[in-house]
């Protein structure tokens, strides 16, 4: 019961410290900038793309599918890097030696802050998800073939939440590094935004990459999250939703169990080695 109230007044100062810097409802709307670019941009340079290339045409569909991925691909780095700042904005603020006092305690505390990272992430996605929906349809003036209904939103839901062990995985991982790291961990993300953004099939199949790398690639949780997210919303993909969920949810959890126990032996590593208690950051 104490990890889940810690747990609980962890994800809670992760809200205030996302939306209560100024009135919440401005916060939120602000968060729905970074994925409203996201998939506007990458959206109109496929519409640009194809307009003046003399080979390819205009396909809704794909359309669809670069919208969904790189929408659903910002969702993901939303919350899977939260532990990165979090660690990094301890140390350097000298919060962390309150927060490391009891055995795992870190864990919990970056646990909490993924979860509330993630619950604002959901909303700011839908609400950019649609908003991008919305302006492309009517500045392309193109029918963009999504399945809005209640059913394909509940699938949707589903997908996302199948995801979040995967992601948490991720989490732990990078919060493992920095819990040593004194400046690199900052510009990481990025690298592995980079990594995930090719192996996750946000904007392209996978199947375009070089074997192994393809067969490896369409086994990751966060590829399958994605091909699940736009079977439910996009109709033609092709994908078995319920398997594709299935696989994403099982191998999340194998990572996130691995990941867990990496995150867990650095954190011991690190109460033993002193190096919360000095400013790194």
């Amino acid at each position: 019961m104490i990890s889940v109230r810690s747990l609980l007044a962890s994800a809670w100062m992760g809200v205030q410290h996302d939306l209560a810097w100024t009135t919440p409802a401005v916060s939120l709307l602000l968060q729905v900038v970074a994925p409203f670019a996201s998939a506007m941009s990458v959206s109109m340079i496929y519409w640009f793309g194809t307009r003046f290339s003399p080979t390819l045409s205009f396909d809704p569909g794909h359309l669809a599918f670069v919208l969904v991925g790189s929408a659903l691909y910002a969702h993901v780095a939303a919350y899977a890097w939260v532990p990165t700042v979090a660690i990094a904005e301890g140390k350097n603020l000298a919060v962390f030696p309150h927060i490391y006092i009891t055995s795992r305690s870190t864990a919990v505390y970056v646990t909490g802050r993924m979860l509330s990272a993630f619950a604002v992430s959901v909303a700011t996605t839908t609400m950019a998800l649609a908003a991008a929906y919305y302006v492309l349809g009517n500045l392309l003036h193109a029918a963009i073939p999504f399945t809005v209904n209640p059913t394909s939103a509940a699938l949707l839901g589903i997908a996302l939440v199948a995801n979040l062990p995967g992601a948490l995985a991720l989490g732990y991982l990078l919060g493992a590094y920095s819990l040593y790291a004194s400046k690199f961990e900052w510009s990481l993300p990025g690298y592995v935004a980079g990594l995930l953004m090719v192996f996750s099939g946000a904007l392209f199949s996978t199947s375009i990459l070089p074997w192994p790398l393809s067969t490896g690639a369409s086994y990751l949780p966060y590829t399958l999250f994605i091909a699940a997210a736009r079977s439910a919303i996009v109709p033609g993909t092709g994908v078995d939703y319920w398997s594709a969920i299935f696989v994403c949810l099982l191998g999340g959890l194998l990572l996130m169990s691995f990941s867990l126990y990496v995150y867990l032996a650095a954190e011991r590593r690190a109460r033993r080695d002193g190096v919360i208690d000095r400013r790194l950051a």
